[in-house]
């Protein structure tokens, strides 16, 4: 079977409010909240980063899809920042843990 057949998502715990973001930058708190239609954004602990963070997501996508991990051909990662520049996010290790066969 070819195509997307599962997906997941991953969310860390950790929040931060708008206010202190507005803080920081010196911005007006009401304006940040209204263009951002958010009280308080997701942070991710020390310990977590893209590979991390796609590693939980993949365990979703594998329990929503209900397959074998050794079944799936390929895995793609998106996010907007990347730990390594030098090297490929996710690409090589992320297979690896979830047991998807190459």
């Amino acid at each position: 079977m070819a195509g997307i057949i599962g997906y997941g998502a991953y969310i860390p715990r950790n929040r931060i409010k708008v206010e202190e973001i507005a803080k920081v930058w010196g911005a007006d708190a009401p304006s940040y909240k209204k263009g951002l239609m958010l009280e308080e954004k997701s942070v991710p602990s020390p310990d977590q980063d893209t590979i991390t963070m796609s590693v939980e997501a993949s365990k979703y996508a594998l329990k929503r899809a209900k397959i074998d991990p050794r079944e799936i051909g390929a895995v793609y990662v998106g996010s907007e920042s990347h730990p390594y520049a030098v090297k490929p996010s996710g690409a090589t290790p992320l297979p690896v843990v979830v047991s998807v066969s190459r």
